[in-house]
């Protein structure tokens, strides 16, 4: 069980009590970290952008199935991602799903050349969904091992196993565009 503290607790208590203004704390504090999440996994900000906003208007109704076993935002980014996975097996099941591109990935601001994020991008989109979404939680945002385990419900090994495969398609994918663009 997770000690909740501060803002956290307030803001979660006043949800359960059907009070709103929990909302905003928990959207100011959380909502940019998931809107990067849904750019990784949907490779559209429009959609991922539609997520975030479901996620936050979702809550009041879902926040009673927040146990406190783990972190507010841990269950968030799980809840983020199980919308993320339906949204893309209801568009392949529609076969309309529509990507951008790929220097959408890159954070705003980042002072990264539109070739350089043009090119991660791509490489990233050469990874199955969910898989790019740990990749990104891991190293984009730095989330620790254990939450990865509690967000995607995998054993430590599987987790360690899925990233370090990762990493190598990340790395071969770049190596050929290198190769590619030296020809």
């Amino acid at each position: 069980m997770v000690n909740w503290f501060g803002p956290e607790k307030k803001s979660i208590e006043q949800l359960r009590e059907g009070r709103l203004e929990g909302l905003h704390w928990i959207y100011q504090t959380y909502s940019q970290r998931i809107l990067n999440q849904c750019f990784r996994i949907l490779l559209s900000r429009e959609q991922a952008e539609d997520v975030v906003q479901d996620v936050f208007l979702k809550l009041p109704d879902i926040i009673s199935e927040f146990r406190g076993e783990s972190a507010l935002g841990t269950w968030l980014y799980r809840v983020a991602h199980n919308m993320c996975l339906n949204r893309l097996q209801q568009a392949k099941n529609r076969n309309k799903l529509e990507w951008e591109n790929a220097e959408a990935l890159a954070p705003r601001g980042s002072g990264t050349s539109v070739e350089l994020s043009d090119l991660l991008g791509k490489a990233l989109a050469v990874l199955d969904a969910e898989t790019r979404s740990l990749l990104w939680l891991k190293e984009g945002e730095g989330v620790p091992l254990k939450e990865l385990m509690e967000i995607f419900g995998l054993p430590e090994g599987t987790l360690k196993s899925k990233l370090s495969r990762a990493r190598d398609r990340v790395k071969e994918y770049l190596e050929k565009e290198a190769k590619f663009e030296k020809v």
